[in-house]
């Protein structure tokens, strides 16, 4: 690419050369031909005197001109061919100068501009941001250390346009503020993008995202982990991963093996600093450690609705769609809900098949296998039940444990 683009460069500057040069000899070479004045009518004008006849100006001067005007056709005939069979790669290289330029604004917005880094920390790889929690009047309540979701999976649940939302209007009563222009921000639509346009180059790959999830479950339950990974291996033909499996119809654990699993993801804000973790928003308090504990003026922090009962809301097949696909702005969900663009899907990457519109396809799974997601919802569908919300998982009951979050033995 870079190559295509240089030869290019360089038969673009040769052509040039030779017309420069070409146009300085005949300037010379007329500016020889003139002669002095001296005087009027002593000799001719120029324009005056008899020029050459026709015999001659048809002989060597006519094929003179001839044979320089068809060098030139052929010049041409060979260049423009040359410069055209170059324009792809020149096109390319101008893209990737593109992509890297918007790449290194947004690095810059994100680390000294609007200084995302110091919440979500380098490469968007999570962080703690302090934060103060006042109630409904305004009045102090306390001041917490709040998680801030690691940054590089978050095109695999979010879509650019959900993301682009959350950027533009941020996320009330959390410390994630408004920075697009739209929602009262400093920052311009061309600088959001620019920050959606870094964010992509930190993205993890999908191997990273499984490996994380298996060795976070392995760190708690090695036993329940190799259980995990044998219903993902036997789920090869489900449809996220190229098979003809929907994902609602994937194999599945045991009930309590669900159970045990669906508390570890769904209240752990280790894991990618609470990325993969449903309770930073749909629990009071999960984000600064204060998880399903009572509040004397304020159940605070909880960005989505409280899922106790959802069981009672929706089937099993639509509550398994909703969290594997996430909610789409404006549509209904469930009987009588309407989406938000800020619900994301965990099973399926919302971005894959949008190559055409410019935005990169790193595969059609999301952050969670059918069986995870299973999981998760089994556990929802029990958060009636106060003794599924506060037990430990089984294997770590001599573990302390808050609130059914349990750390893997190295963060503990």
């Amino acid at each position: 690419m870079i190559f295509a683009a240089t030869a290019q460069r360089a038969v673009g500057f040769v052509i040039l050369a030779i017309v420069v040069i070409g146009f300085v000899l005949w300037f010379f070479a007329n500016l020889r031909a003139g002669r002095e004045e001296v005087g009027s009518e002593i000799e001719l004008a120029a324009n005056r005197k008899p020029y050459l006849s026709d015999e001659e100006l048809e002989g060597k001067k006519l094929n003179a001109a001839l044979f320089s005007a068809l060098g030139l056709l052929a010049i041409t005939a060979v260049v423009l061919p040359l410069y055209w069979l170059a324009e792809p790669g020149r096109q390319e290289g101008a893209v990737k100068v593109f992509d890297e330029t918007f790449v290194r604004r947004g690095l810059d917005i994100y680390e000294n501009g609007a200084q995302c880094v110091n919440c979500h920390g380098g490469a968007g790889v999570g962080g703690v941001a302090n934060f103060i929690v006042n109630d409904q009047n305004g009045q102090f309540v306390a001041q917490v250390n709040w998680i801030a979701p690691a940054l590089n999976n978050v095109l695999y649940r979010y879509d650019e346009d959900q993301v682009r939302y959350i950027l533009n209007y941020g996320r009330p009563g959390t410390p994630m503020a408004a920075w697009g222009a739209d929602g009262g921000g400093p920052l311009t639509t061309q600088q959001i993008n620019n920050v959606i346009d870094y964010l992509w180059s930190v993205q993890v790959t999908q191997k990273d995202m499984r490996e994380t999830v298996e060795k976070f479950v392995a760190g708690i339950d090695p036993a329940l982990a190799e259980r995990v990974a044998e219903v993902n291996r036997s789920n090869a033909d489900v449809t996220t991963e190229g098979g003809d499996v929907e994902p609602v119809n994937a194999n599945r654990l045991s009930r309590e093996d669900e159970l045990k699993l669906g508390e570890i993801l769904f209240n752990n804000q280790s894991l990618a600093a609470g990325s993969y973790s449903c309770g930073r928003c749909h629990v009071a308090g999960a984000t600064y450690g204060k998880a399903w504990q009572p509040f004397e003026r304020l159940q605070y922090g909880a960005f989505g609705p409280s899922l106790v009962g959802v069981e009672r809301e929706a089937t099993e097949q639509q509550h398994f769609k909703l969290v594997w696909e996430g909610m789409n702005s404006g549509k209904l969900y469930f009987s009588r809900k309407q989406g938000n663009p800020q619900m994301p899907g965990f099973g399926v990457n919302r971005n894959t098949g949008k190559a055409d519109k410019g935005v990169p396809d790193k595969g059609p799974s999301g952050q969670l296998t059918a069986a995870e997601v299973w999981a998760i919802i089994t556990y929802e569908r029990n958060l009636s039940n106060d003794s599924t919300v506060k037990s430990p998982v089984a294997g770590t009951s001599e573990s302390p444990t808050f609130a059914g979050v349990v750390q893997p033995a190295e963060n503990q």
